[in-house]
């Protein structure tokens, strides 16, 4: 596989043909469309109906519905005769699984059909180690290709897109045979089916990769695009991270994924999955598919320093260790307060950090691994000569300097240099390498300073500077704070680029500044300080409160760090989405529920009044239970 190249010069989308979605067109020259799915049941047609208005009142161009019988295709006629009355003329995508027949008649009606390429694959399940031959290869793809054909026919004739959405955890058995449930098998998925509709000429296709860990939906997304550019094909790209939770932990998870694509101007159509009421997604779609607008390129930059990276494997800069950064060690967490009358000890406790008159100061699992106290004087903080204080004040235990102190004569020190991007010039990088035992911390608050950071590493690079580097970037407003956050720094430690994360914001509170910079190396693979749930949005298949049910497995628990939690509504996105799951919680039919360990059954069909406990026990047989 080529190497993909991240754009360090500025934000431009990559170019993608038109695809006609009703009077809402997406890719070539339109904007990121914005869309979210109904959760209530589709035969509920008046139900159905307020879901969509609230969905479309809060900015969404599409709305999706699901279909998973012919009932239920038949019911998006007059979902959608409902609404034309009601003056509402935003496009409907059908959400089709496992039944092609419902694919056949909501094409009948809607203005785009979301199919799986797994479910037109043969269903022979292969004994384990089973390798199809060329030939057999071959004749299990010419089955898809003839179960599809019917569905591009109407397509065609009645204009409607579809959409070819790849999820990680669902490929068919053809494609796990050869490569595996792996970023290359999603993209190779996708690509047969892009040259079934382009066999029959039939162009009206948008594709997705989907996937709950956000560092696979990236790879398995920039390789489809390497993919597609070989092949002369440009179609858009709808994107989202699947099953991304609820709450903060959902936003920053879906804004690290979705921002690491669209840095680098892949992406025409976001859905942001929250366990949530689906018209709450809309809001942080619009962000982020604003976000990058602003970040303009630098004219003046007429070549653009490269980083290069394997789109289907995740590979970290290689970095030298210096004290607990860099190496192999996770990326640290650094705490900014640098600000005036930031030094007092509840400052600390805000970070983490507990101070006891016996054993001295104590970092709980979350704590700031160094606080930044920039040019202050650190006499007003007990005990202060413990802590791993960085800054100028000779008390600190770990030196700051600045990059214009830097020459030639000065001695190598373990400690940070602070880079302001916005004014480095990149031949300064040339003190940095006379200086090995110098940490980086660049920084910068400009719309200009995500593609400069970037610029940045990669002239490190290119010059064989192995020192570790903390990013810093700076906020003046509260408004969508950690979205905005996690769109900037994400990037960074999805792709293995920088080894720590500071953020600056004097507008918010210490304990969210904490939660967010830990919730990024999360959401990001980085580094796991707390349990993770992978759960998903609800639709018209969920047959229980998903919402309320994911608060009561969040409640018992939530002290499982780095455990992994899949609480799914349906078999449909069961066992399949949540592939990256430690356990599953999946609802199997009316107030009954399964669950898994990994990808295998373990408790089936339980009550729902009894599953939540049910899963502890499970969780305790294993020997992965810790007492809070």
């Amino acid at each position: 596989m080529e190497l993909f190249y991240l754009n360090t010069i500025g934000f431009t989308r990559k170019p993608t043909r038109t695809v006609n979605v009703g009077v809402c067109p997406m890719g070539g020259q339109n904007g990121i469309r914005l869309q979210s799915m109904t959760t209530t049941n589709t035969n509920d047609i008046d139900a159905t109906v307020e879901q969509c208005r609230k969905i479309i009142d809060a900015g969404a161009h599409y709305v999706r519905i699901t279909a998973q019988g012919v009932k239920e295709a038949n019911s998006l006629n007059l979902i959608k005769q409902q609404l034309r009355k009601l003056g509402y003329e935003t496009p409907l995508i059908a959400d089709i699984h496992f039944n092609p027949s419902a694919a056949l008649e909501a094409a009948k009606y809607v203005e785009k059909i979301r199919i799986n390429p797994g479910n037109y694959s043969d269903k022979r399940k292969p004994s384990e180690g089973f390798v199809y031959s060329e030939l057999e290869y071959a004749n299990d793809l010419k089955i898809a290709e003839k179960r599809i054909l019917p569905l591009l026919e109407i397509c065609k004739k009645n204009s409607v897109a579809i959409r070819i959405g790849v999820n990680h955890g669902s490929l068919s058995d053809r494609i796990m045979s050869r490569y595996g449930d792996t970023p290359l098998g999603m993209a190779k998925s996708a690509m047969e089916f892009l040259q079934i509709c382009a066999k029959h000429n039939f162009r009206n296709v948008v594709v997705s990769m989907k996937s709950s860990n956000t560092r696979v939906m990236v790879q398995a997304t920039r390789t489809l695009v390497m993919l597609m550019e070989k092949e002369g094909m440009n179609f858009p790209l709808h994107l989202g991270v699947t099953e991304a939770g609820e709450g903060e932990d959902g936003r920053i998870k879906s804004a690290v994924g979705i921002a690491t694509l669209l840095a680098d101007g892949i992406g025409d159509t976001i859905r942001v999955s929250l366990t949530e009421d689906p018209e709450l997604e809309i809001p942080v779609a619009s962000v982020l598919a604003t976000h990058f607008d602003v970040y303009a390129c630098n004219s003046e930059q007429t070549t653009q320093p490269k980083i290069c990276i394997d789109p289907s494997n995740f590979t970290r800069r290689k970095t030298k260790r210096i004290a607990n950064i860099g190496g192999e060690n996770h990326p640290v967490v650094i705490a900014d307060l640098s600000a005036a009358g930031n030094l007092r000890t509840e400052k600390l406790m805000s970070w983490g950090w507990r101070f006891n008159a016996h054993n001295g100061w104590q970092q709980d699992d979350t704590a700031a691994d160094f606080i930044f106290i920039g040019e202050a004087n650190p006499s007003e903080i007990d005990s202060a000569e413990e802590l791993p204080l960085v800054g100028t004040h000779p008390s600190c235990k770990y030196s700051l300097r600045f990059i214009d102190e830097l020459d030639d004569n000065s001695p190598e020190a373990v400690g940070f240099v602070a880079i302001n991007l916005e004014n480095f010039n990149p031949t300064q990088i040339e003190l940095l390498k006379s200086h090995p035992r110098l940490i980086p911390i660049i920084s910068g608050s400009t719309n200009t300073s995500f593609y400069l950071g970037r610029s940045f590493i990669a002239e490190m690079v290119s010059k064989g500077i192995e020192a570790p580097i903390i990013v810093n970037f700076s906020y003046a407003e509260k408004s969508d704070f950690n979205i905005k956050a996690a769109a900037d720094f994400g990037p960074f430690f999805v792709d293995g680029l920088c080894n720590g994360i500071m953020i600056s914001a004097s507008s918010v509170d210490d304990e969210s500044l904490k939660n967010v910079a830990f919730g990024i190396l999360q959401a990001s693979r980085e580094r796991f300080t707390k349990t993770e749930f992978i759960s998903c949005p609800g639709c018209g298949r969920t047959l229980f409160n998903l919402n309320e049910t994911l608060r009561k497995v969040k409640s018992q628990t939530a002290h499982l760090k780095g455990l992994k939690i899949g609480v799914m509504g349906c078999i449909v996105n069961g066992p399949g989405e949540m592939a990256d799951a430690d356990y599953g919680y999946v609802g199997a039919g009316p107030a009954r529920v399964t669950l898994y360990k990994k990808k295998e059954v373990m408790k089936k069909n339980i009550p729902e009044s009894s599953a939540v406990d049910e899963l502890i026990n499970l969780i305790k047989e294993n020997g992965d239970w810790v007492d809070k």
